[in-house]
């Protein structure tokens, strides 16, 4: 069964996230380039984001008995399968799942254009992912 005290918390732990996101938005490409620790802020900050995306959509899938996803972009892709977000827009935004693994793994390769045009242009998608899983939880019984 889905905890929705659980989602809920995580809803407003990405919010918070988030709020500090949207602080680094005034930060220009060349700010961001020549300040390491507003570079690792926006990372840690994005991979918080993703994260906890990935994490309530596991929680989810788990809860209805899904098995077998292999990966974080599966978790995104199947909650758009099952309509618990629309397929549309999971498919918009799977790509966090890669991001999240580059900003853990690949920490010396990230791209700093990529990080500033997710600042600039792609925060509100986390809470357009908020936003269907709050009307996911009005529909459950």
């Amino acid at each position: 069964m889905t905890d929705k005290v659980l989602i809920k918390r995580k809803l407003e732990e990405l919010e918070k996230c988030l709020g500090g996101l949207e602080s680094l938005r005034v930060v220009s490409l060349a700010e961001l380039a020549e300040d390491i620790e507003r570079q690792w802020a926006a990372e840690r900050g994005l991979q918080i984001a993703v994260q906890i995306l990935i994490d309530i959509g596991a929680h989810i899938l788990s809860s209805e008995g899904e098995t077998g996803i292999e990966d974080y972009a599966g978790v995104i892709e199947r909650l758009g399968k099952k309509a618990v977000i629309p397929e549309g827009f999971a498919a918009e935004v799977k790509g966090m799942a890669g991001l999240r693994n580059i900003l853990v793994h690949e920490y010396a390769e990230v791209d700093l254009t990529v990080v500033h045009n997710l600042l600039q242009n792609r925060l509100d998608d986390f809470r357009v992912f908020a936003g269907h899983i709050n009307e996911y939880l009005k529909r459950m019984k």
